[in-house]
C-alpha cells in the first residue's frame, strides 16, 4: 500500500483548507503537519479572523528553537519553531506580536506563529540612552515593552521602560532611533496603551499620559496617586495598569522573599485592585474584577471577558514572572492563577519544570496578521 505524501499537496488546496479554520488551535495543528503546510500562513488570504484565545508561551528550552505554547481552550501544548526568538528576552502582547531583545541590544517585533520579523532601531542608535556595549548576563536593561497596536497598522508605536531609573523611550517600525521621553516624575513601573495614548504609572503611584496621536507628543498628569494604606508585612509590591470593560484599573502585586540564603527568591502573596473614576480621576478600591480575567506579568497587561472566553475563570488574574531576569541564575518561575473570590493562588498545569536564566513565560493572543 502506497502511503500518501501530505507534504506534496498543492498550495491552492492548502489555502482552501486553511480558510476554513476558525481558531488559533486549529491553525497550530494544521501547521504542525509539515513545513509546507506551515509556510501557507505567510499568505494573507489564510489569516484567522475569529477571536483568539490567549496562549501561554513557555520558557525556552536549552539548545532548541522549538517553543511550546499552552492553550487553556484545548488544554494542549503546541510546539512551534520560533528560531528568531532563540537566546532573546521577549515581551508578549494582546496583538499576537512579541517584542524581542538580543544580547547586543538589538530589538525587533516578531510574530511567533507566522515567523514575520520587523526590526526596530537598535538601542545603540540612541547615544543618550547609555546602553551597555554588550550584555554578559541577563540583568535587565529593558524592563517592559508595549505595543499600541499590531504593526500591520501604520500608526503602531512601541514604548519601553529602560534602565535602573525606570525611564521611557518611544519608536515606531521604520524609524531609525528612539525618542527619549520626559521621566522626571519618578521611575516608571508599568505602561499600557489606552484610547490613543500610553499611560504610565510610577513608583509614586501617579499615572501620566503620553498622547502620541498628533504630530507632537503631549505629556499630561492623568491621575494623582491614590490613598494607600501601608501594610508593613509586604516586602515588595509591583504595580500594573490594565484596561477591563473600558475602565482603567491599577493592580498591586504583593511579593515576599522566600530565600533562606543571600539570593532573593520572590514569590507572589496576593493581589489588590483599584478602579479609576474617569470623571473625578480618583481611585476607588474594588473587591473583585467581576466578569473579567486579567493577564499580567511579562507582557502588555490585558484583559478578556468571561462571556467571550469562558475557558478562563472570571474574576481571576493569570500572572507570570516579570522580575526573574534581575539575577543571572536559573530558576522556576513565579506564576499562577489568583482568584479574587478566595484569594488563593493555583499553579498552571504546565511550565513549572523549565529552568531558565531568562525567557520567562508570557501571555500572548495569537495572530496570523
Amino acid at each position: 500500500m502506497v502511503m500518501a505524501d501530505w507534504s506534496k499537496l498543492p498550495d491552492d488546496l492548502l489555502k482552501v483548507i486553511a480558510k476554513r479554520l476558525n481558531s488559533a488551535e486549529d491553525y497550530a495543528s494544521f501547521g504542525a503537519v509539515c513545513k509546507s503546510w506551515y509556510s501557507i500562513f505567510g499568505d494573507k488570504e489564510c489569516s484567522c479572523s475569529g477571536l483568539k484565545s490567549p496562549w501561554l508561551m513557555l520558557a525556552e528550552k536549552k539548545d532548541s528553537d522549538i517553543r511550546q505554547f499552552y492553550s487553556p481552550l484545548t488544554g494542549k501544548v503546541y510546539e512551534i519553531p520560533v528560531p528568531e526568538a532563540a537566546g532573546k528576552w521577549s515581551w508578549g502582547s494582546p496583538y499576537g506580536w512579541l517584542v524581542t531583545l538580543s544580547t547586543h541590544f538589538d530589538m525587533s517585533l516578531l510574530n511567533p506563529i507566522t515567523g514575520i520579523h520587523i526590526p526596530l532601531p537598535s538601542l545603540h542608535a540612541c547615544p543618550h540612552m547609555n546602553v551597555p556595549e554588550k550584555s554578559q548576563s541577563y540583568d535587565i536593561f529593558i524592563y517592559k515593552a508595549v505595543l499600541s497596536s499590531s504593526p500591520s497598522f501604520p500608526e503602531c508605536a512601541v514604548m519601553i521602560i529602560y534602565s535602573d531609573y525606570g525611564r521611557l523611550a518611544l519608536t515606531k517600525p521604520g524609524h531609525r532611533t528612539w525618542t527619549l521621553l520626559e521621566s522626571g516624575y519618578g521611575p516608571v513601573e508599568d505602561i499600557i496603551y489606552f484610547d490613543g495614548s500610553f499611560l504610565a504609572v510610577n513608583m509614586s503611584w501617579e499615572v501620566w499620559m503620553y498622547d502620541v496621536s498628533g504630530s507632537e507628543m503631549k505629556t499630561i498628569r492623568f491621575a494623582p496617586a491614590p490613598v494607600v494604606h501601608e501594610i508593613y508585612e509586604i516586602e515588595y509590591e509591583a504595580k500594573y495598569l490594565v484596561e477591563a470593560g473600558g475602565e482603567i484599573y491599577m493592580v498591586i502585586r504583593n511579593l515576599y522573599d522566600t530565600a533562606r540564603r543571600d539570593i532573593p527568591y520572590m514569590r507572589t502573596w496576593t493581589f489588590s485592585a483599584m478602579k479609576l473614576d474617569m470623571s473625578s480621576k480618583r481611585w476607588e478600591d474594588v473587591e473583585d474584577m467581576e466578569h473579567s480575567t486579567l493577564f499580567l506579568g511579562n507582557n502588555h497587561s490585558f484583559s478578556t471577558s468571561a462571556s467571550d472566553y469562558p475557558e478562563f475563570r472570571r474574576n481571576t488574574i493569570y500572572f507570570t514572572d516579570d522580575y526573574c531576569g534581575f539575577l543571572d541564575i536559573p530558576r522556576n518561575f513565579d506564576m499562577g492563577i489568583y482568584n479574587f473570590y478566595d484569594t488563593q493562588i493555583q499553579n498552571y498545569p504546565v511550565g513549572h519544570e523549565a529552568l531558565s536564566v531568562f525567557s520567562a513565560p508570557l501571555w500572548i493572543k495569537p495572530s496570523f496578521s
